[in-house]
């Protein structure tokens, strides 16, 4: 007999408003597990109200207009109560799984947390006061009970799985697997989308940074980096691309820009949060991608940019280690060390033999993220982890 999962998450690629890498991710894995012959039920509980139809052999159940994480977790029991599934694959974030019956066949898929996002930004649940620390510790000691009483954990990546062992202690039974991308989607919308709106025109290299404006992706060190860029090439472009909002996690631009060569700052651009396709294509257009996160579970945002075949600057210590490798396929650098991520960008700018050698081997790599293999991984992790 096939496999029945049922899915939720709150944010999924095509079906809800917003969504980040997590969102590419699962619109990838649900319709790969269904070709692989499993069953798969998706909740999605994003906010707004989702009627019932089906996206590529998954059936999307019909979810009410709920925005309360107690009342989510609760919309995921009665979609449990109401089937029979022997998978139900979650994310720890939003802890949607935390109102489910102990006997649950729950895989939680450690992606991120309230307690991370917090713990990379340099915050804690006192940063924000009374009553916002206060529903923030409610939240994370949620999502630790979902992490604790789950039947098995997917982590997707080594540093993931060992933050939270060192974090939580003694864990359920654990497995990594990967993310992955809609590798053929993506290098299609690269050559032939629109570039985005407000793309910058004119000669010089283009900077391209990728991630929400937080501190926790590096956009300081971004601006660190571009204040040293803009005196030795003084033609370079800075482009952001990422949502913005947040303003507890967020500097605000008259201070990022201040930390400019006045000369420097007319060449930022601020593209907001942009769509998939017109994202992939501004991509093919810079010079080079950079994503500077201080501390990064995966990162789908920079795998897709190596499957575009761009010459990427990150991060090591965290999730990029585990499908990034320094002078082979990208260049690695400390977090948080601005002066690093200048020198790693102007190596790229000064050799361009070398931003195209790691570019092309970047586009090789990518393909072992394609959906098909890592739903055959997951399902043969969810197979040993459940039975």
């Amino acid at each position: 007999m096939p496999s029945h999962w049922l899915i939720a998450t709150t944010e999924y690629a095509g079906l809800t408003p917003y969504t980040g890498g997590i969102g590419r991710h699962y619109a990838a894995l649900a319709p790969a597990l269904v070709r692989a012959g499993a069953r798969v039920d998706l909740l999605l509980l994003g906010g707004d109200p989702v009627p019932a139809q089906e996206v590529a052999g998954v059936r999307v159940l019909a979810a009410p207009g709920v925005t309360g994480p107690w009342h989510r977790a609760g919309v995921v029991r009665a979609a449990f109560s109401a089937g029979r599934y022997d998978r139900v694959f979650l994310p720890e974030w939003a802890a949607l799984g935390v109102r489910l019956p102990t006997e649950a066949p729950l895989l939680t898929n450690l992606a991120t947390s309230t307690r991370l996002i917090n713990e990379i930004a340099g915050f804690t649940p006192r940063s924000f006061g009374v009553r916002q620390g206060t529903a923030i510790r409610v939240q994370q000691r949620r999502e630790d009970r979902q992490v604790r009483r789950s039947a098995g954990l997917i982590a997707i990546s080594r540093a993931m799985l060992a933050w939270n062992r060192r974090t939580l202690g003694s864990l359920p039974p654990a497995r990594v697997v990967r993310n992955c991308i809609d590798v053929a989607g993506v290098r299609a919308a690269a050559g032939s989308a629109a570039l985005p709106e407000g793309w910058p025109t004119g000669a010089g290299p283009v900077v391209l940074f990728l991630g929400r404006l937080e501190r926790r992706k590096g956009i300081v060190e971004a601006f660190g980096a571009f204040a040293e860029l803009s005196r030795r090439r003084p033609d370079a472009r800075l482009v952001l691309a990422g949502a913005s909002g947040d303003r507890r996690f967020e500097p605000d631009r008259p201070t990022l820009l201040g930390m400019l060569p006045a000369a420097a700052r007319e060449r930022v651009t601020w593209l907001g949060h942009v769509a998939g396709p017109a994202l992939h294509r501004a991509v093919a257009a810079a010079t080079v991608t950079i994503c500077p996160s201080r501390w990064e579970g995966f990162g789908n945002a920079a795998l897709e940019a190596k499957a575009v075949g761009s010459p990427v600057v990150l991060t090591s210590g965290s999730g990029y280690d585990d499908f990034c490798t320094d002078g082979e396929d990208s260049l690695l650098v400390p977090p948080g060390e601005a002066p690093a991520l200048a020198a790693a960008i102007l190596r790229l700018l000064d050799d361009p033999a070398l931003a195209r050698r790691l570019g092309e081997r970047a586009r090789a790599g990518a393909d072992h993220y394609t959906a098909d293999p890592v739903a055959a991984d997951l399902l043969a992790a969810a197979d040993q982890l459940l039975g």
